[in-house]
């Protein structure tokens, strides 16, 4: 299968000025021994499917054969003024990071031959070679790049997954990252070896995982996942979802109902406010977008309510205070996880206030008040949770649930996330009438709790005019500490 094709036009490394920089340095350094370098993996396979998303930095991945690594990307580092980061002393990897951004990889071949290296590796599209001594060609000895051309993911051996189960989840990540279909008999391989995963640090499960959610196929790929088995090696708290079945409702099983709320908000995501997507956009911990985190809140959304399920003697599904454990459940997950704090508090808290939307609707229009104190609770988390209210709706669709209930529902949550920004801009616009320190001294009152109350309330009535300047705002809190301490 060995064979040497022809370096696309403009696909070049050493047009690279750091490409040919450390060529240099090599070819000064290592002339007189065996010591042969080679670029692989990344930058080859994105030049030659331009579909692929363009990178912002530039990745460069160097095999090192009849030589250390290390020594040369000390070396390289000290040449160039890079950050040298040792990754692994043992499997002998080191990173070089540049000014720019820029990262050069360099690792010892394994087994001593790029042939046997590359044979060591992970899936085909990333085994492709460019050999300096060849500069216009590529090396291609497993069929990447007919694996590239035709959009499969294909692993290169089962025993490389075995050797390394985080490639399992990699898969995914590359298949959502490169548009690709895993093929079958790699899905297979998954299938037979997913329960290794959970062998893997979390911490590099993680990363795998929310870049896979990044895309706009988490949903089909998490459904993928589903079927080998491996989400529920990595979210064990899944498994008992499973046992939730179809009721009046919902359409599906829980398991498959979370599935596809997942799939419902990419589906929205489409169409929803450019301001909200502004949002989802935004960073909520090291490479971890709020669009990430928010599909990962769909997925969990409902894991409460296989501890709180209950059937009545009439056949109604109840499952009383499902939002409460289930963000309960979500923390400890996050804990246990490495999830950063923000990003745990994030995902638990939308877990928690899942039904909030749909509640401001269950007793008809609900007042300005009411709205108010829901924008105020939920605060710049609006846009995200209404992002999975509305995934939430798409994948309820039982027989007690009319079309005409899901479009007015519908109606409903667009007119409750449209009014955010004008909320936010009022709010923005509002002075302060009190501080805490002049409500404790008007009250008489040591820090507390109720400090907050107080002003969550004066805040409250300002903004629907109730109170408009200070005399107004000190009548109001007297009067408000009065009532509640009747």
């Amino acid at each position: 299968m060995s064979m040497r094709l022809p370096l696309p036009v403009g696909c070049e490394p050493d047009k690279h000025q750091v490409v040919r920089d450390m060529l240099a340095i090599f070819d000064t350094s290592y002339s007189s021994g065996p010591a042969r370098i080679y670029l692989v993996g990344g930058y080859l396979r994105d030049c030659l499917r331009p579909k692929l998303k363009a990178r912002k930095e530039l990745d460069f991945d160097f095999a090192v054969a009849g030589a250390e690594a290390i020594p040369l990307a000390r070396l390289v580092a000290e040449k160039l003024s890079g950050h040298f980061v040792l990754l692994d002393n043992k499997n002998d990897t080191a990173r070089v990071v540049m000014e720019d951004g820029t990262c050069l990889d360099f690792a010892g071949c394994v087994g001593g031959t790029i042939e046997s290296d590359i044979k060591r590796r992970d899936f085909t599209i990333n085994s492709l070679v460019w050999d300096p001594y060849h500069r216009d060609k590529i090396l291609d000895l497993v069929g990447g790049a007919g694996d590239l051309a035709d959009g499969v993911l294909t692993a290169i051996d089962g025993k490389n997954l075995v050797d390394d189960p985080l490639r399992l989840l990699r898969a995914y990540r590359f298949a959502a990252e490169c548009d690709f279909i895993i093929g079958a008999e790699t899905l297979a391989l998954i299938s037979e070896h997913a329960d290794k995963i959970e062998h893997v640090p979390y911490e590099r499960t993680n990363y795998e995982f929310f870049l896979m959610m990044e895309s706009d196929r988490a949903g089909e790929l998490l459904s993928s996942m589903a079927q080998t088995g491996l989400l529920e090696a990595i979210f064990s708290d899944l498994k008992a979802t499973r046992q939730v079945t179809a009721n009046q409702f919902h359409h599906l099983g829980l398991f498959e109902h979370s599935l596809e709320c997942v799939r419902q908000t990419e589906l929205y995501i489409r169409t929803c406010p450019d301001w909200a997507k502004e949002s989802a956009a935004q960073t909520i911990a090291h490479g971890v977008s709020r669009l990430s985190a928010t599909k990962t809140a769909c997925l969990l959304h409902d894991i409460g309510k296989p501890g709180t399920w209950e059937v009545t003697e009439e056949g109604r599904h109840t499952f009383l205070g499902h939002d409460k454990l289930g963000a309960t459940m979500t923390t400890e997950l996050a804990k246990e996880h490495r999830w950063s704090k923000q990003l745990g508090r994030f995902v638990a808290g939308l877990v928690k206030w899942h039904l909030r939307p749909g509640h401001l609707f269950h007793q008809g229009p609900p007042t300005e008040k009411a709205i108010n104190k829901f924008y105020r609770k939920i605060g710049d988390d609006v846009p995200e949770l209404m992002m999975l209210a509305f995934g939430d709706l798409g994948a309820t669709r039982g027989a007690d649930f009319t079309e005409a209930m899901r479009e007015n529902l519908a109606e409903n949550f667009r007119r409750l996330l449209d009014g955010y920004p004008a909320f936010r801009e009022r709010e923005n616009r509002m002075p302060r009438l009190l501080s805490g320190v002049e409500v404790m001294e008007l009250l008489a009152l040591q820090p507390g709790p109720a400090i907050g109350e107080i002003l969550e309330a004066l805040e409250e009535a300002q903004s629907l005019q109730e109170v408009t300047d200070v005399a107004e705002a000190e009548a109001f809190v007297r009067e408000f500490w009065r009532r509640k301490n009747q």
